[in-house]
C-alpha cells in the first residue's frame, strides 16, 4: 500500500537519501587531476624562479593526486550520482584543494593556521590575507595566490568538473552541484567548454590590457587572474594603490566582467544578442555599478574630499559589489561610505558569475517579494496572482532557498561577528570584515590580520568555506544524517 510522505512518522525523512561513502570517495579520486591543475602551473613558476622550497611542496601532492587517479581510473562511476552525492563532492574538492595547498604556504614561512587560512582564502576567490609580510615573498608565491584565485573561480567549480567526467548523467549531476545553479550552464560538457573557454577568452583579453598599463607584466598577469575571478590577491601590500589611475580603472573592468554571468559572454559569441541582454545579468551589474558608484562619489565628495579620492571610493564599492577585493584607497569604518561598502558586498556580483554574496538575481527576488506581500493583500482571498519573474511564475522551491540563505547569512554573520565581539575588536570594523569573509570579498579594515587571534583565524577560513560553496553544500556535507542510513 502506498502511504503519504506526510503522514509517516518521519516526514521526508523517509525518503530523503544518503550520500553513498565509496561513491563520493571515487568521485573525488576520479577528480583528482585537479589537484594537478592547482599545483603544477605555480610549481614550474617556482623551479624557473628557483624557489625549490615552494616548489617541492607544490610537486608532492601533485604526486599524491597522480597515484589516487591512476589507482581508480578504470573504475566507472555509477550513473545513480545522485544530487546530494554531488553536493558534498563539490565541498570536498574545495576542502581538499585548500588542504594540498597548504604545504606551499608552509615553504614560505607562514604558520600553520595562516597557511590554512591563505590556502583557502585563495581557492575560495576570497582574497583576505594574513601574511606578515608579503612584499618579502618570491614573486612565485605571489602567482600561487593568483592561480590558485583563478582555478578557484568558476572553472573549478563547474566547468572542470564536468570536463573531467565522462559524459552521462555524473556530469550533469556535478554540474549542477556548482555553486551557481541559477544558469544551469555547466550541465552538459559541451556546455562546459563553452564556459571554460568564455573564462579562458576573458582572462587572455584582460591580461594583455592589463599588463600593458601596469609596472611589469608579471603583475599584470597575477592581478588579472585575481580580477577575472572576483578575488582580489594583490603581488602589492597596498592592493592597487600605488598603481596609476589608469591601471586601477582597467583592473576594475575585469573584476566587472568577472561578476556577469559567463553565460552572457556565451550568447554574445553565438551571435545571440538579445538573449544576452535579456538574461539580465550584464543589466544588473551595470546598473548597480553605475547608482553605488554615483551614490559613493556624492558621499565622498559631500564631505569635502576631492576628485581623486572619489575616484578611489568608487574604486572601492565597485571592488566591493563585485567581490573581488581590490583596495584603491583607505576603508573607512563609519558612516555612509562604509554602510554603502557592506551593503554592496553583501549583494555581490550576479548568479552564473564567479563572485561572491546574495547575488543580485536574487536580491532582485527579495525586492519582488517585498511588493508581492503588499500587492496581495489588497486582493480577495480567491485570486490566483502568482509571484513572477522575467514574465515566469516563480517556483515555491525558489522562494525557499532563498530564505533559506538569507536566513543562514544573518545566522552566520551575527554569530561570527559576536565571536569578534568577544575578543574586544571594534564594533563596526568587526562587522564589515565579517560581512567581506562570507560574501567572499576580502576587503578589510585592518580586522583580518596576522594579530587575529588562533580560533578566529579557523573560524573565518570555515567561513570563507560556506560562503564560496553558499553554504548549503557545506551543511549538507557535516550533516550526520547525510551520511546515516536509514533504519
Amino acid at each position: 500500500m502506498i502511504r503519504s510522505v506526510s503522514g509517516l512518522r518521519h516526514g521526508s525523512e523517509t525518503v530523503a537519501l544518503q550520500a553513498r561513502v565509496g561513491v563520493v570517495a571515487l568521485t573525488i579520486a576520479k577528480h583528482s587531476p585537479i589537484f594537478v591543475i592547482l599545483c603544477l602551473p605555480p610549481a614550474i613558476w617556482a623551479a624557473i624562479d628557483g624557489v625549490w622550497p615552494l616548489a617541492t611542496a607544490l610537486a608532492v601532492p601533485m604526486a599524491v593526486a597522480l597515484v589516487l587517479y591512476g589507482l581508480f581510473r578504470r573504475r566507472d562511476l555509477p550513473d545513480s550520482l545522485s544530487k546530494i552525492e554531488a553536493l558534498v563532492a563539490v565541498a570536498l574538492v574545495f576542502l581538499l584543494g585548500t588542504l594540498f595547498t597548504v604545504p606551499a604556504f608552509l615553504a614560505i614561512g607562514m604558520p600553520p593556521v595562516d597557511a590554512l587560512f591563505e590556502a583557502m582564502s585563495a581557492i575560495t576567490t576570497t582574497g583576505h590575507s594574513v601574511s606578515q609580510d608579503p612584499d618579502s615573498w618570491p614573486f612565485a608565491a605571489h602567482f600561487l595566490r593568483g592561480w590558485l584565485q583563478w582555478c578557484g573561480g568558476l572553472v573549478m567549480a563547474t566547468a572542470v568538473l564536468a570536463l573531467l567526467l565522462p559524459p552521462g548523467v555524473p556530469a550533469r549531476r556535478l554540474g549542477r552541484a556548482g555553486i551557481d545553479q541559477g544558469d544551469r550552464i555547466a550541465s552538459t560538457r559541451n556546455q562546459a567548454r563553452e564556459l571554460l573557454g568564455v573564462y579562458l577568452g576573458l582572462t587572455a583579453i584582460m591580461a594583455a590590457a592589463t599588463m600593458t598599463v601596469l609596472p611589469g607584466w608579471r603583475e599584470g598577469l597575477v592581478i588579472t587572474l585575481s580580477g577575472i575571478s572576483t578575488a582580489g590577491f594583490s603581488p602589492r601590500s597596498d592592493s592597487l594603490a600605488s598603481y596609476s589611475a589608469l591601471g586601477k580603472a582597467v583592473v576594475m573592468l575585469g573584476c566587472i566582467l568577472g561578476a556577469m554571468s559567463l553565460l552572457t559572454f556565451v550568447l554574445l559569441l553565438q551571435g545571440k544578442w538579445r538573449d544576452a541582454w535579456a538574461l539580465g545579468s550584464a543589466r544588473r551589474v551595470l546598473g548597480t555599478v553605475a547608482v553605488l558608484s554615483v551614490l559613493q562619489a556624492s558621499f565622498i565628495l559631500t564631505t569635502g574630499q576631492g576628485p581623486e579620492q572619489a575616484f578611489d571610493g568608487v574604486l572601492n564599492v565597485i571592488s566591493a559589489v563585485t567581490t573581488t577585493g581590490f583596495s584603491a584607497g583607505e576603508i573607512p569604518t563609519i558612516g555612509p561610505v562604509a554602510v554603502l561598502l557592506m551593503a554592496a558586498m553583501v549583494m555581490g556580483g550576479d548568479i552564473g558569475s564567479t563572485a561572491g554574496g546574495l547575488k543580485l538575481a536574487r536580491v532582485g527576488l527579495l525586492g519582488r517579494l517585498v511588493l508581492y506581500a503588499v500587492r496581495t493583500a489588497r486582493l480577495p482571498d480567491n485570486a490566483v496572482a502568482p509571484l513572477r519573474m522575467n514574465r515566469k511564475p516563480v517556483k515555491p522551491v525558489t522562494v525557499n532557498a532563498l530564505v533559506a540563505l538569507l536566513t543562514i547569512y544573518i545566522t552566520a554573520t551575527g554569530l561570527l561577528w559576536m565571536q569578534c565581539l568577544a575578543h574586544g575588536l571594534p564594533a563596526s570594523a568587526a562587522l564589515f570584515d565579517v560581512l567581506s569573509t562570507l560574501s567572499t570579498v576580502g576587503l578589510s579594515t585592518g580586522v583580518v590580520s596576522h594579530d587575529l587571534p588562533v580560533d578566529l583565524k579557523l573560524s573565518l577560513t570555515f567561513a570563507m568555506w560556506l560562503g564560496r560553496l553558499e553554504f548549503i553544500a557545506v551543511l549538507v556535507l557535516i550533516t550526520p544524517k547525510t551520511w546515516m542510513k536509514r533504519s
